[in-house]
Formats: C-alpha cells, sequence, structure tokens
C-alpha cells in the first residue's frame, strides 16, 4: 500500500519556526485516498516517518539557496531524507524546490532566473520521455532554475522552457522525478497520479 511522506514548507514565528503545507497537498490526499505522512523539519521525528513510508515528495517554498535560516534547516532534514530513501530505494518526487535540492544534492547547480515567478508559460517533452506529449503550459513560480549544463549527471532532461531552462528531469535508475512546476497546483491532477504511479512501479 502506498504510504506518502511529504516534507514541510518552514517559516520564522516569533523565537521560533512554524512548520506548514499548501492546502493543494492535503485535498490532492484527501480525494485520491492517499495515505501520507507530513513530516516535520526536525532530524530525530522525520527519522520516525522514515520507517513508515515508502514514497517520498520533497516539496516547493523557500529558495534552496542563500543564508535564510529556514532554507538552510530545510535543506539539511531534506538532504539527510534523501540519502535514506536512495539507501532503502524509495522513490522520491522532487517539485519546486524539491527539485532543485536534489539536482544540488547530487552535484548539479541551481542560478537565478528571470521571469518564472506567479506566471505560466509552455514546456517542451524531449522524445521517447515518459511524457507523451510535445508540450504543456504550466505554472511557474520560482526564482532559481537548472540550465542544461547545471544538472546532476545522475539524471537525464525530460522537458525544458523557451530559454532552455530545465523543466522536468528523472534519475538514470527511474527512482527520482524533479518538476520545476507544481503539478499539485493544476486544475488536472492526473500528470501528478502518473508520475506517483510510475515511480512507485520502477
Amino acid at each position: 500500500m502506498l504510504s506518502i511522506g511529504i516534507t514541510s514548507n518552514l517559516k520564522k514565528y516569533f523565537k521560533g519556526y512554524i512548520d506548514f503545507i499548501d492546502h493543494y497537498w492535503l485535498d490532492f490526499f484527501e480525494k485520491n485516498k492517499i495515505k501520507f505522512y507530513l513530516i516535520p523539519n526536525k532530524k530525530n521525528l522525520s527519522k520516525f516517518f522514515l520507517k513508515k513510508i515508502n514514497f517520498l515528495i520533497l516539496t516547493g517554498g523557500n529558495d534552496v539557496v542563500g543564508n535564510e535560516k529556514t532554507s538552510k534547516i530545510r535543506n539539511k532534514i531534506e538532504s539527510h531524507l534523501i540519502d535514506i530513501c536512495v539507501k532503502k530505494k524509495i522513490p522520491i518526487l522532487g517539485i519546486c524546490r524539491g527539485a532543485q535540492l536534489l539536482n544540488q544534492k547530487f552535484g548539479g547547480r541551481v542560478k537565478k532566473v528571470k521571469n518564472q515567478m506567479r506566471t505560466r508559460h509552455d514546456i517542451y517533452f524531449i522524445k521517447n520521455s515518459l511524457i507523451k506529449k510535445k508540450f504543456l503550459n504550466v505554472n511557474s513560480f520560482h526564482n532559481y532554475g537548472i540550465k542544461k549544463n547545471g544538472l546532476a549527471k545522475k539524471f537525464e532532461i525530460l522537458a525544458f522552457d523557451k530559454s532552455k531552462n530545465i523543466e522536468m528531469f528523472i534519475s538514470k535508475n527511474n527512482k527520482i522525478i524533479g518538476t520545476m512546476w507544481h503539478p499539485e497546483r493544476e486544475k488536472n491532477k492526473k500528470l501528478l497520479i502518473y508520475f506517483i504511479n510510475f515511480l512507485s512501479k520502477s
């Protein structure tokens, strides 16, 4: 049975921090009756939830680079989660920030991009990819992107935009997918379900 672990966004709150998640995800899990665990940004607690899951989603949120403490905390926790999931061969779906972190984790680079925040644009799929479409219009909510020469060697390109920024990639063993757009925020969630099913069965 599919049991998804999903990472939390993080923000400063007075002298502490708050973990939170976008309701797009909660609505998606509820509608599709998917069992999930919200993984907090605490190392010992994240270890506890790792024992209960067989699929990991790295969500979007604050930038993956920079000096913000919230970003550094998330990077450390999610990097640890990636290590364990790779070791246990647990599939990973990285969304926006999650895709950027996956790329950095495996030796790739991210760069500042323009005109990618709160907009929509077309992306173009390569031939013979797991997506049987030539292009797709998607949302965009990121300040940093991945150029072709910045993609980690572990990954292969599946889609790019008109500026040749990478919009989707997959690991060579089919256990990891990264998307720079948010499929959970689209009205049609069929593609998100397809990604989860594909990774679960690979």
